[in-house]
């Protein structure tokens, strides 16, 4: 299983943006964080900062299962 987190050109998560999925699904779901989230993101912060969804970038992580 991976986490993948999308972040802010100011580095921080965006809170709708965290997936937890297969390794087989990282590209696409990649893909849709980049497309889809960072452009709805960008979008809501326009009246604050200017954010471009190319800013924004995706943290992968790998979730290991704690030992008993």
């Amino acid at each position: 299983m991976l986490e993948l987190r999308l972040i802010d050109p100011n580095g921080y998560t965006v809170p709708t943006g965290i997936r937890t999925v297969e390794a087989s699904a990282k590209d696409a779901t990649k893909n849709e964080l980049l497309t889809v989230d960072a452009v709805q993101d960008a979008e809501r912060w326009s009246d604050f900062a200017k954010y471009w969804p190319t800013d924004y970038r995706v943290q992968i992580t790998p979730l290991t299962t704690p030992r008993p």
